[in-house]
């Protein structure tokens, strides 16, 4: 051993082989370990980027507020704007987005009015002003009460152009009337229909109208109070401002999808206004619910929807309807083999289309005159022909109706009666 200048004794070459051999395997194992960690340690403070040149990178952003690290990236991720990639800081690629949820839920309710208004107008006629909504580039439903018995009405847009357009067809029953435009444009917003089925007791709506028929495009927002029924029609009840110059106008879901058409309002009962359901303008454009002999819609009729039934009882509703539309519906196939004899041999004018099958004419009072076809065999037929569809009708309108007491969805018995083409107008007379 020797001694340094400073004092320190110093093992020589010599004593330093020796001791070397008293070290036992265990403090070698440690040393190791903790060299292993300093080298960790030092190459994570080396990779890792200080809070500075994280907050560089684009579209990072990085939480500076008590309680919060520069490494807690699930929180900078969910702060990333709506819509952007947001950037992991520690390894600069895209974060996760966020559910589709969420970023729905981040648009605001001002961005979704602006995006729907220019497909509300104001309807102009003869008989005073009310409102519509484009759902086709040449296709605008509004009240059939706003046009009563005009031809053709003027719409007046948001930006103040006018468009004339026909009064295709009404069905008063619903207090819907399809207006088709004469000259449309390519670039007409419109509004998505969607359904009053799934509409919840508290769920947030609004509406776009003119009120009074002055106050264009008007905006006022409320939540779905219940379900009604008025005759045949499904009504939605809202609290969502409404006044004269309303009608016709969309009752829109917080997406800005049509859940419905503002109809009418109490006026000594602020707060309680109706729409009639969507659904029924959407059979409408699809060649059903045209023609019907109910009274049209009014306020004194609205009441409550029957008691809501059981999921165990609406399934089996919903089962028994679909196995009486299949049975029926092999029933009119042989219907349809007869009707080509009949056609080819006694009767070659031409019918009005029908979304289900030219037959069905006979169930309704566009019904073929036996005046039309002769006497004999062509004549006997018609009769036999016409009393077997009338039966079928009966049983249609029976199944329907117990469809009704069972609260199958209207959606349900839509497809139904699409998939068998059953699709008749003259079902609810």
């Amino acid at each position: 051993m020797t001694v340094c200048r400073c004092g320190t004794e110093v093992l020589d070459a010599d004593e330093l082989a020796a001791r070397s051999s008293e070290i036992s395997p265990a403090s070698i194992a440690i040393a190791v370990l903790l060299l292993a960690a300093v080298v960790a340690a030092g190459y994570w403070s080396w990779s890792r980027p200080p809070v500075e040149v994280a907050a560089a990178l684009p579209g990072a952003r990085v939480a500076t507020g008590p309680g919060t690290t520069p490494g807690n990236s699930s929180e900078q991720d969910a702060a990333a704007e709506p819509g952007s990639a947001a950037i992991n800081p520690w390894t600069g690629m895209p974060a996760k987005p966020p559910p589709a949820a969420e970023a729905e839920a981040a648009v605001l309710l001002e961005d979704v009015v602006s995006r729907v208004m220019p497909a509300v107008v104001l309807v102009e006629s003869t008989s005073g002003r009310g409102s519509g909504f484009f759902v086709r580039p040449d296709t605008v439903i509004t009240n059939a009460h706003v046009v009563k018995e005009d031809g053709f009405v003027k719409l007046r847009q948001v930006d103040g152009t006018a468009v004339t357009a026909r009064v295709d067809l009404k069905a008063p029953a619903f207090d819907i009337a399809i207006l088709r435009v004469t000259t449309p444009s390519a670039n007409q917003v419109v509004i998505p229909m969607g359904t009053a089925n799934t509409l919840r007791p508290g769920q947030e709506v609004f509406t776009i109208g003119s009120p009074f028929g002055t106050l264009h495009n008007s905006v006022t927002r409320g939540v779905v109070s219940g379900l009604r029924r008025s005759g045949a029609a499904t009504m939605v009840q809202n609290d969502a401002a409404a006044n004269p110059g309303n009608s016709g106008g969309p009752l829109l879901d917080r997406s800005g999808v049509a859940i419905g058409i503002t109809t009418m309002g109490d006026r000594d009962k602020p707060g309680i206004n109706y729409a009639v359901a969507i659904d029924h303008a959407r059979a409408i454009l699809d060649g059903g619910l045209v023609e019907s002999t109910a009274a049209p819609l009014a306020l004194a009729d609205v009441k409550p929807l029957a008691p809501v039934q059981s999921e165990s009882s609406r399934d089996e509703g919903e089962r028994t309807f679909v196995a009486a539309t299949a049975e029926l519906a092999r029933s009119a196939d042989v219907f349809d083999v007869e009707w080509k004899k009949f056609r080819a041999a006694c009767y070659t004018t031409a019918l009005p289309a029908s979304p289900g099958r030219e037959w069905f004419v006979m169930l309704s009072s566009r019904a073929v005159l036996p005046s039309q076809v002769g006497g004999g065999q062509c004549a006997a037929f018609l009769a036999g022909f016409q009393a077997d569809a009338s039966r079928l009708g009966a049983a249609m309108r029976s199944a329907l109706d117990a469809a009704r007491r069972a609260g199958v969805l209207p959606g349900v018995v839509r497809d139904a009666l699409r998939s068998n083409r059953l699709e008749f107008d003259g079902w609810d007379r």
